[in-house]
C-alpha cells in the first residue's frame, strides 16, 4: 500500500509528489538505497495497492503541498485525482499521468490495485449526485436523516439501481482505460452485498 503523494514527498526530484515522479528509477547513491517505483520493486512484491487516486475533495489542485490528505473524501468517481498531476488544469494531463504510472509498474512485473472509495462522498450538500437527482444517491435513516455507517456523515445507498451503476461503470472505466489490476473496496461493508458481488463479476 502506498500513496502517490508520500512516495516522492521527501525526494530532491523534479516532479515530486506526483504520479510521474513515481514512474522515475531513483536511487540514493549515497547510502545505496532505491527509491520510489525501485523501492517497490526491491520488495520483491507482485501487486502495489495505490491510496485513493480517483478524485477527492480537500486538496487544492492549484496548490497541492498547502494541504494534507489521504484521499478518502471522495468527490467524482469517474476523475483521477488533480493534485498529484504536474498540471492539473489539463484534463487530459492527469488521465495519461495515470495511465504512465500504471505501465510503469506493468513493465516491472507489478500489478495495480487501486483503494476506492465508493461508501461515501465528503459533502452530500454540495455533492453533484445530490444535485442531480436529491435523496437518491444517500442512504436514509427511518426518520429521514443520512445514514452514517460509513462515519463520515454520509453512505451511498448502493441498493438503489443507479448508485449501484455508477460504481460499475466506474470499476469497468479503471479497468478498461488505465488496465488497473483489481480493487480494495473502503469500508465494503457499508455498501450491499449484491453490489459487491456483481461488482467481483464485472470485474
Amino acid at each position: 500500500e502506498c500513496s502517490v503523494r508520500d512516495m516522492t514527498s521527501k525526494l530532491d526530484i523534479e516532479d515530486k509528489c506526483t504520479y510521474k515522479a513515481l514512474t522515475y528509477p531513483i536511487k540514493d547513491k549515497k547510502r545505496d538505497v532505491k527509491l520510489g517505483i525501485d523501492y517497490l520493486e526491491s520488495l520483491g512484491v507482485t501487486h502495489i495497492q495505490l491510496m485513493p487516486v480517483l478524485d477527492f475533495y480537500t486538496i487544492n489542485e492549484d496548490d497541492p503541498l498547502s494541504q494534507y490528505n489521504w484521499g478518502y473524501d471522495p468527490n467524482f468517481f469517474f476523475v483521477n485525482e488533480g493534485s498529484y498531476s504536474r498540471d492539473p488544469n489539463d484534463p487530459y494531463k492527469r488521465l495519461f499521468e495515470l495511465k504512465e504510472l500504471i505501465s510503469s509498474f506493468h513493465k516491472r512485473d507489478l500489478r495495480v490495485i487501486l483503494d476506492v472509495v465508493y461508501n461515501h462522498v465528503f459533502s452530500v450538500s454540495d455533492n453533484p449526485l445530490n444535485i442531480l437527482v436529491p435523496n437518491y444517491y444517500f442512504r436514509k435513516n427511518p426518520d429521514g436523516s443520512l445514514s452514517n455507517g460509513s462515519g463520515c456523515g454520509n453512505d451511498i445507498e448502493s441498493t438503489h439501481h443507479m448508485a449501484r451503476k455508477l460504481i460499475m461503470d466506474s470499476i469497468i472505466h479503471y479497468i478498461k482505460y488505465f488496465d488497473v489490476d483489481g480493487f480494495r473496496f473502503d469500508l465494503m461493508g457499508v455498501l450491499d452485498v449484491d453490489t459487491i458481488n456483481i461488482a467481483y463479476q464485472e470485474a
